[in-house]
């Protein structure tokens, strides 16, 4: 029972801080794990109307999945009462006026920490003409398939981080999560419906689903964390 010892700590740890500085954290179905979103408890104090976008972060430089989540968050967040600056446009001012030396060292921050420097942050919202930014890392982003002779489900797994860093150097805002969606059961025996004779081997195509589309587990993440966000303009309370 080795991963049951190391999860439960894990969230003790996060229900004993909930309930010490008064911040939110979410449960997911069955306890198999949580989000961990945090807010500053003087965050209206801050006045923040304007939040520019950082480039997101993968491990992997993988640029096709740092342009879908950019997109997706733009989605799920829009409505939240901000002055958005978008990622592409963010990127493209900060290499204009810092150039590509800045842009470098901010993802490298990203990456290491979530949220930029506190020293760094005065300078990007200075250049971006906005009250804070939000950067945000991929953690996990990988699908499971299950092979034709084989039985089991397909899934699709997402882990993100974000950071949400004020004018002033402080973090106002953070998430951290994760989501796991299961496509259909896959039953060897089913009758094939074709033959495959790709990978110079032949291998029967059965019409069974596989994976779910990373679009919908984003929206299952996304859609937990958007309504715990503040809106602007407001005492700073998520919406309800």
């Amino acid at each position: 029972m080795p991963r049951l010892v190391r999860l439960v700590p894990l969230v003790l740890v996060a229900a004993a801080l909930s309930l010490a500085l008064g911040l939110p954290a979410l449960a997911a179905k069955g306890g198999r794990k949580i989000d961990a979103i945090s807010t500053a408890p003087d965050f209206a104090q801050y006045g923040v109307t304007g939040i520019a976008m950082l480039p997101v972060v993968t491990y992997d430089n993988n640029t096709k999945t740092e342009g879908q989540l950019a997109i997706f968050w733009g989605q799920k967040f829009k409505d939240t009462g901000y002055r958005w600056i978008s990622v592409a446009t963010t990127r493209e001012m900060l290499k204009s006026v810092l150039g590509d030396s800045v842009v470098r060292l901010v993802r490298e921050e990203v990456l290491k920490n979530v949220r930029v420097d506190s020293l760094r942050a005065p300078l990007l919202c200075s250049k971006l003409r906005v009250d804070a930014v939000l950067s945000l890392r991929v953690d996990q982003w990988e699908q499971l398939q299950v092979l034709w002779n084989q039985a089991g489900r397909p899934m699709t797994s997402v882990g993100l981080k974000a950071a949400l860093v004020d004018s002033s150097g402080r973090l106002l805002w953070s998430a951290a999560g994760s989501e796991t969606s299961e496509g259909p059961y896959h039953d060897p025996s089913t009758n094939p419906i074709s033959v495959s004779s790709s990978n110079l081997e032949n291998a029967p195509v059965t019409g069974q689903g596989g994976p779910p589309a990373y679009e919908e587990v984003l929206t299952k993440l996304l859609g937990r964390w958007a309504p715990l966000f503040p809106r602007a303009g407001t005492s700073g309370e998520p919406a309800r």
